[in-house]
């Protein structure tokens, strides 16, 4: 169940951050039996992301709870472990392959915008993936630029934290 978690959540990971995938909370992100985990309600995409009261809700490139990093880890928190290396090697080569199809993605993205989507609706849109795909960065310079946006989902993780529980209040609250 670890193996299938790590695994889902690599792809999770890099899938929201390129899509843009907005209001993830905890509501919004459910695990399997077997450990696998997957996300419901996409009615966020491409960097409209929601705020509230002005401010802008999501804080992280995507969302890497220190939850997930006990699980990875097998029930540690330690970010130099074998398995949290082997998450991140994950992420990066899952990154790198997306980039790799670049053109593709935006292909089939743009091919879309005549459906109706209000959140795919115009070239802007589409240079949200342009933008997260760096597609115009070498190898190296992509894969450093998601490392960066991995440690830094990971270093504002406690902002994550923070607005699940704020989720978790007004909705209790209703």
């Amino acid at each position: 169940a670890i193996n299938e978690f790590t695994l889902s959540c690599a792809g999770y990971c890099v899938a929201t951050y390129v899509l843009g995938v907005a209001d993830r909370h905890s509501d919004n992100i459910m695990v399997k039996r077997n450990g696998q985990l997957f996300h419901i309600d996409f009615g966020h995409i491409l960097g409209h992301f929601k705020e509230k009261f002005g401010v802008r809700r999501e804080r992280v490139p995507f969302v890497l709870t220190h939850d997930f990093v006990y699980v990875i880890n097998k029930g540690c928190n330690d970010r130099e472990a074998k398995e949290f290396c082997h998450f991140q090697e994950l992420c990066e080569h899952a990154f790198l392959t997306l980039r790799k199809h670049g053109c593709l993605i935006l292909s089939l993205f743009s091919m879309m915008i005549s459906t109706g989507l209000p959140e795919l609706s115009s070239e802007k849109d589409l240079n949200y993936l342009r933008d997260t795909l760096v597609l115009d960065y070498t190898e190296e310079k992509a894969r450093e630029h998601f490392r960066a946006k991995f440690s830094e989902a990971l270093a504002n993780s406690w902002k994550t934290s923070l607005n699940w529980a704020s989720h978790n209040f007004s909705k209790n609250n209703k």
